[in-house]
């Protein structure tokens, strides 16, 4: 699977960038619930990575409040980036309907380092809302990673352009009323959850 995008100058038009449909759901026992999700990334040459996702998600959970709870308990939107794919660690960026986030960086679930240690640089993070008069209403989120805070945190220094990358856009939720696991590129095992990186998917900024 190839998610392919685009290398701006300056400030993205969403228009013109690629949605990925949060559409692989796993691990579902009961009720099912599968809110439609969706995200969107880019670069901005020299600047930084931008991101979008959101869901159509009517009565989103949103319990916690403070950086690098466990966010993925309430209903939550993730994006999962292997910078350089010649390295094993990766970012995971997670977020709930209130801007509340979670970032860490490592090779594996159990190998993770909180990017707050590391740098007192944070991402730019606004709550968007999109309206849609055929769905339910949407929350959503988006996320500019600048490029030092992507380097302070990865630990090599970053430079958005054109390059190729590997990655995953994820929809959560352990502690809502029906918990369920969505995923742009299927993960695979139970066991490694989302932290799965070898099933990223490449992703292509040209």
């Amino acid at each position: 699977m190839i998610y392919k995008t685009s290398c701006f100058k300056s400030d993205p038009d969403w228009a013109d960038v690629p949605v990925a449909a949060i559409a692989s759901w796993h691990w579902e026992e009961g009720e099912i619930y599968r809110p439609p999700s969706f995200a969107q990334l880019c670069a901005i040459g020299g600047e930084g990575l931008c991101a979008r996702l959101w869901s159509f998600e009517p009565s989103p959970r949103a319990t916690l409040t403070k950086r690098d709870d466990p966010v993925y308990e309430d209903s939550c939107l993730e994006l999962f980036l292997q910078l350089d794919p010649h390295l094993s660690s990766y970012l995971n960026l997670e977020f709930n309907s209130a801007g509340v986030y979670r970032s860490q960086v490592g090779p594996s679930r159990n190998e993770r380092t909180f990017i707050s240690t590391l740098t007192d640089k944070e991402p730019h993070i606004k709550i968007i809302q999109i309206q849609d008069p055929h769905l339910p209403p949407a929350w959503g989120i988006e996320v500019f990673l600048q490029d030092d805070f992507i380097s302070d945190a990865c630990g090599f220094e970053f430079k958005s352009s054109p390059r190729f990358l590997r990655g995953n856009f994820y929809k959560c939720g352990d502690k809502t009323p029906v918990p369920h696991y969505g995923a742009f590129a299927p993960v695979g095992s139970a066991l490694k959850g989302f932290h799965n990186p070898s099933h990223f998917c490449e992703i292509n900024i040209i």
